[in-house]
């Protein structure tokens, strides 16, 4: 096993980080929402996540019927939702660790930016979830906010062409599902100085196969066993 992560990891590692400095060879793991068998996008996760070494927690953001910011996959019905206040409350209490915030809806996202601000947390969000059709109500709603494009890829598809839309559209990079993930694909982002992020990677001979192919970001429900090879390495 030593001698495998040693052959990972002989090549230099040129992708950027969300805030676009270098890796310098490290690759940020993200905690999923309901990572280490935990509920969704509860405050137990993202503690969890932290704990076991990732950089960022993920959470999904959406609204309760008066419109209030929600840690929800969908609109919320009857359940309490952590709100998106105390999630950021608790991540200020956390100031080396990022927020990936995966919007799900853009409806009430306007109310995103006083929120992370009266925490003291803007500079340790960003988005995902966002898709093509979304980019220009992002940057009105939250301008300055970093974000991933979402966006599902085919065999077939120029893997060019796309890195270069997603530049167009002012995306820091790529976020996709890993199965839609290839060697091609990450060469043509990171020739153009943009991070791949790939999700959701719980199973260990995918976050080895990503590790090798040079996926900048892994967002798992296992950060402890991502975060354990990547100790491997060190």
């Amino acid at each position: 096993m030593k001698k495998l992560f040693e052959r990972l990891f002989k090549k230099d590692r040129s992708g950027l980080s969300i805030s676009g400095k270098p890796l310098c060879g490290q690759v940020s793991v993200t905690a999923h929402s309901g990572c280490m068998d935990l509920a969704d996008n509860s405050l137990e996760a993202m503690a969890a996540g932290i704990a076991a070494g990732a950089g960022i927690v993920e959470f999904d953001l959406h609204y309760n019927a008066n419109g209030t910011p929600v840690l929800s996959h969908r609109t919320p019905k009857k359940a309490p939702c952590v709100t998106l206040a105390q999630a950021f409350d608790f991540l200020a209490q956390h100031g080396s660790v990022r927020a990936n915030v995966d919007v799900k809806s853009t409806e009430y996202l306007e109310k995103l930016p006083a929120l992370a601000e009266a925490a003291g947390v803007t500079k340790q969000i960003f988005f995902t979830g966002v898709k093509e059709a979304d980019v220009e109500t992002v940057r009105t709603k939250c301008p300055g906010i970093p974000y991933y494009l979402n966006v599902s890829v085919r065999g077939g598809d120029d893997v060019d062409a796309l890195a270069e839309k997603t530049a167009a559209l002012g995306a820091v990079g790529i976020n996709l599902n890993l199965n839609d993930v290839s060697a091609k694909l990450i060469k043509a982002f990171h020739e153009r100085g943009m991070p791949v992020s790939v999700w959701t990677v719980n199973k260990e001979r995918d976050a080895v196969r990503f590790l090798r192919l040079g996926a900048d970001n892994i967002t798992t429900r296992r950060p402890d066993m991502v975060c354990g090879l990547l100790k491997k390495t060190d």
